[in-house]
């Protein structure tokens, strides 16, 4: 994903969630961080919350000046990803069957992120390792998000391995390698490369993983992937997108992040849309009315739940918004509907 793009999307508040936490318990000045990147302390710990992808961006910065040099607070900090992260598509890396499906799932992710992997294979095409890059990612983050990748893949492999994963080096991008990272498996790491590159033993790539179900790893990448397969099929992009909209409508409400799970650019999306005579905003509108009328009218869930659930910081924003579409209040909606 551009740099440009990634910026105006909105994304989980869980990377905030755990860096927020490493500097609280290193004694760091967390409040002056989320400060600095303009962000609501209650935002960090909303569940489910959202935080426009500019404004994490901004408090990774601040917590890479916080900690510079500070390796070890950096790994901490990895020690809180995991496939989870990843939403359904993290179900998938969890029950990938080998290594092979897990890269499979991973390295065609295009969900709005500044790190992009590609797998390297041998001369037979067998699976050997990962090319990691971050294109157009601010050079400051850079450091700090090379140490976390390879925190977390050395940790998810060997996990889904069930034993020490039989990496044998790395080529690092940085001019040295920290001593806290440098046991972290059984062969070198090289510094000072001109790539980002993880490497392993072949034949681990294919070897059965004890916690893998080829039954379920299908069933969550279809799931991941039915939107689009659904659009192949159809051509039919409003309804598609109205798709999108309804399966995270916290997420889903800019156009940037709709074209992001379409795997498209934003600027096509708005393109094809136009096509048919739709507008993203009238469209998203008339789904997230639907959805809250939907709601309001067959659950008890209180007008600040529904506003979470649509996207919306506060509920008065959300009730401003009801009353353009429906032209009654939420509370007034309901009570008409029962």
């Amino acid at each position: 994903m551009r740099f440009s793009s990634y910026q105006s999307v909105r994304v989980p508040n869980f990377s905030i969630h755990v860096l927020r936490d490493v500097l609280e318990e290193a004694g760091l000045d967390w409040r002056a961080a989320l400060r600095g990147a303009e962000i609501d302390p209650d935002a960090v710990d909303r569940l489910g919350g959202t935080i426009p992808a500019r404004k994490e961006l901004a408090f990774q910065l601040e917590f890479v000046e916080l900690t510079r040099d500070r390796v070890d607070l950096w790994l901490r900090a990895a020690r809180g990803y995991g496939p989870g992260s990843f939403s359904i598509r993290g179900l998938a890396f969890v029950s990938a069957p080998t290594i092979e499906a897990w890269v499979e799932a991973g390295a065609t992710d295009d969900a709005p992120a500044l790190l992009e992997a590609a797998p390297l294979r041998t001369a037979d095409g067998e699976l050997t390792g990962l090319e990691l890059t971050y294109p157009d990612a601010p050079p400051g983050l850079i450091p700090f998000s090379v140490y976390r990748e390879l925190s977390v893949t050395v940790r998810t492999f060997s996990w889904l391995y069930g034993a020490p994963f039989p990496f044998t080096h790395v080529e690092f991008p940085l001019p040295d390698v920290a001593p806290e990272a440098a046991g972290m498996i059984d062969g070198p790491i090289v510094a000072g490369s001109d790539a980002y590159r993880i490497w392993w033993e072949s034949s681990a790539s294919t070897a059965q993983l004890p916690f893998g179900n080829d039954f379920q790893y299908a069933t969550w990448v279809k799931r991941d992937t039915l939107v689009l397969e659904t659009l192949r099929r159809t051509g039919d992009w409003p309804a598609t997108v109205e798709k999108v909209i309804r399966t995270a409508p916290h997420l889903n409400r800019k156009l940037a992040n709709v074209a992001a799970a379409l795997r498209v650019s934003p600027r096509t999306l708005q393109r094809k849309l136009e096509s048919t005579g739709h507008d993203f905003a009238r469209l998203r509108d008339a789904t997230l009315a639907d959805i809250a009328a939907q709601l309001l009218s067959t659950t008890d869930e209180s007008v600040t739940q529904i506003s979470r659930t649509l996207g919306y910081a506060e509920p008065a924003s959300f009730t401003g918004a009801f009353r353009k579409w429906k032209g009654t209040s939420p509370s007034s909606f309901r009570e008409a509907s029962r």
